[in-house]
């Protein structure tokens, strides 16, 4: 029983940490090619970074639009990191702790 009401007011704790994070750090750059770099650092250990790019078509309002990044955090004293893709063929993700297919 003790052990059921430590484990909740650490859960409590955590809970609250993340509820009252920070945000340390923030950019966001738009380029004069229309790309652009972005991205942010929470005090509770939350990394992001993240680029897009345009590439027009050969017509009017086409083209696509490549985004490409990679955000972090820590869940019970390990780092889990994911970088990922998002293009005219969907979204790409990959991390150790992701299944491969």
């Amino acid at each position: 029983m003790k052990l059921v009401i430590v484990l909740c007011l650490a859960a409590v704790v955590c809970a609250q940490s993340d509820k009252e994070a920070q945000i340390l750090n923030q950019e966001f750059q738009i380029n004069e090619d229309g790309s652009y770099d972005a991205a942010y650092e929470t005090s509770n250990g939350i990394q992001a970074i993240e680029n897009g790019i345009s590439y027009p078509g050969n017509e009017p309002e086409s083209g696509n639009y490549v985004r490409t990044g990679s955000y972090s955090y820590e869940w019970e004293g390990v780092t889990y990191t994911v970088t990922w893709q998002a293009d005219e063929n969907g979204y790409f993700a990959e991390g150790d702790h992701i299944p491969k297919k």
